[in-house]
């Protein structure tokens, strides 16, 4: 059997879901311009170009559901060609290279297993509603890790997932294999460990990058060991690193894939291609409550760590939400209650209407136990949309970065405050008066502002709005 050197480069595209809850529309962001907000800079930045050169057909890449949605209204071509790009590879190779994520980008060893459940189902349903294909691969975000998830995973029918180094409950982790991690109930998952100084290197290190035949003869080559015939390393990154993050670097990462590499016996590959190829996978264990951003676990997404200073805000604006949460599910329960067969199995259902493919209406008769008035209708139709906020509150950018007075952690702000109004709505009950003290201790540091005021302001929009 020939031997064999491969490199496969993922990619994460993702962007946090932008829409003001009042009125759908994403409104113009400051700092996007000349364009009118983030996604379309990003855009015309990043995802155009590597469509342009070719690099979505030799990437493994994920596209998280709110950034697909989102192009598949704005940029229908764009995303039709990065289908297109996927699907050539499945009639070339029985397998794709794009794989699915986490709907919303939520932190899910910090979810719940209901709201992990609908995460990781809302994410497979938009992969195949988009890409006409079931994943094999999942993108945790974040690649935030616990049991719990990979064992949601495997129920859901993934097959693998990709994971940094020191997500591995051991040391000495080679990165030119797969690994098996065992479940309870005789499941199983499969994990690709990506290489992390290569990863590092062309993420961080914009020397290392100016030249793609040097970064493979330097860099890449000496990772192959000379004693194993059949081996390849798995690179992963930002997807927006390649021409928005960093300049020019969609055009290395496209002379790398399409010339450096082949010219220097080292062929593109993706992990469901590897897993053809694999036939033992050693067993694995992993490390609860890791991720590939903060070398804290997860505490970059619920506390003070030393990723971002002056972190003390991201606790109580998380306690608040959660808080928030259990006051949502139970207004969802006593609603659905007596009404439908099974309120949680319709919830992960839901993203039939949140994608478009379904009217409101029509599809919850079809949940119903009873046959349904207008106005119960019309309270459901409120309660599943509180639910559908309660979930974009937790997307993770709300806590990655330093302050509390940045647009992502106000957006889910709001999301918590229009969740608050819709459950009042469908109930007459205000759930928010809670949690206002906890939000009170969520204040930025840079600004004289807090959680609490952002989430009034939020509130009287929403009152407004019934004038």
């Amino acid at each position: 059997m020939p031997s064999y050197n491969y490199l496969s480069v993922h990619a994460h595209f993702y962007q946090p879901p932008r829409e003001d809850p009042f009125t759908g529309l994403i409104p113009d962001e400051a700092g996007a311009e000349p364009f009118k907000n983030w996604n379309e800079r990003i855009f015309a930045n990043c995802y155009l170009p590597n469509l342009k050169l070719g690099n979505f057909s030799k990437l493994s890449f994920n596209i998280g559901p709110t950034l697909a949605n989102w192009m598949e209204k704005v940029h229908p071509e764009a995303l039709s060609e990065i289908v297109k790009a996927d699907r050539e590879n499945v009639i070339r190779y029985g397998v794709g290279n794009a794989i699915a994520q986490g709907y919303h980008h939520t932190i899910l060893p910090l979810a719940n297993r209901r709201d992990k459940q609908t995460q990781v189902c809302w994410g497979i349903h938009e992969f195949e509603r988009i890409f006409k294909r079931k994943p094999q691969g999942f993108w945790l975000p974040e690649t935030a890790v616990d049991m719990e998830t990979l064992e949601v995973l495997a129920e859901n029918g993934i097959e693998f997932t990709i994971l940094a180094p020191w997500q591995a409950d051991e040391k000495d982790i080679d990165p030119r294999k797969a690994y098996r991690v065992v479940l309870k109930d005789h499941q199983s998952i499969k994990v690709f460990f990506y290489h992390s100084g290569l990863s590092s290197r062309i993420s961080f290190d914009p020397s290392a990058t100016v030249n793609a035949d040097q970064f493979i003869r330097n860099f890449v080559k000496p990772e192959f060991s000379a004693m194993n015939e059949n081996q390849w390393l798995l690179m992963a990154s930002d997807g927006e690193l390649y021409g928005h993050h960093q300049t020019f670097r969609d055009k290395f990462l496209s002379y790398m894939l399409n010339g450096s590499a082949a010219s220097q016996n080292v062929e593109y590959s993706f992990p469901a291609l590897q897993l053809q190829k694999q036939q033992v996978f050693p067993l694995i264990k992993i490390r609860n409550e890791t991720s590939w951003s903060c070398h804290h676990g997860v505490q970059r997404w619920r506390g003070v760590c030393g990723c971002t200073p002056n972190g003390e805000w991201k606790k109580h604006l998380r306690e608040a939400l959660e808080k928030l949460q259990i006051e949502i599910d139970k207004a969802f329960v006593e609603v659905c209650s007596g009404l439908l067969r099974d309120p949680w199995q319709a919830r992960d259902r839901y993203i039939e209407v949140i994608s478009g493919e379904r009217k409101f209406p029509d599809w919850i008769q079809e949940q119903a136990s009873i046959p349904l008035n207008e106005q119960q209708v019309n309270v459901l139709k409120n309660i599943f949309l509180s639910e559908l906020d309660s979930q974009r509150m937790f997307a993770s950018c709300a806590w990655f970065f330093e302050d509390l007075n940045r647009i992502e952690p106000r957006n889910s702000i709001n999301y918590g405050a229009h969740a608050s109004w819709l459950v009042r709505q469908a109930i007459g009950k205000d759930i928010s008066t809670g949690i206002l003290s906890e939000l009170e201790r969520s204040r930025s540091w840079q600004a004289n502002v807090t959680a609490a005021d952002f989430f009034r302001q939020a509130m009287n929009r929403c009152d407004t709005s019934l004038d």
